[in-house]
């Protein structure tokens, strides 16, 4: 096999580990955050259905807590944006890492 193909072979090993690495990472984080956003919502609507039914809470305020626990969800969503974003820049740098530090290893022996 020749120094190019080892190279190559050496970038895409390399390349795939990140890459699991990487995006298992992002996906376990951005989960955590939407069940754990679930879970608080489930709560939340049952308190507050039981409080309507109760008559403790007005229409308007039942509706109010909705709403703002919806805004929440869409928060939290961008926040598992902004994580995959930050993932994909952190990704992009190590993986031109990974060709760089590879290219010197095998072309220049350092």
């Amino acid at each position: 096999m020749s120094t190019f193909d080892n190279y190559v072979d050496s970038v895409l090993t390399q390349g795939r580990a990140l890459i699991a690495a990487t995006f298992t990472q992002t996906r376990d984080e951005s989960r955590a955050i939407f069940e754990t956003h679930l879970t608080n919502s489930r709560e939340r609507l049952d308190r507050w259905t039981k409080l309507l039914v109760l008559g403790e809470l007005r229409p308007e305020e039942f509706k109010l807590l909705v709403n703002n626990q919806v805004t929440l969800g869409r928060m939290r969503m961008r926040t598992t944006k902004v994580i995959g974003k930050a993932a994909a820049r952190d990704f992009r740098d190590k993986l031109r890492g990974i060709f760089i530090d590879n290219a010197f290893s095998h072309f220049l022996g350092l």
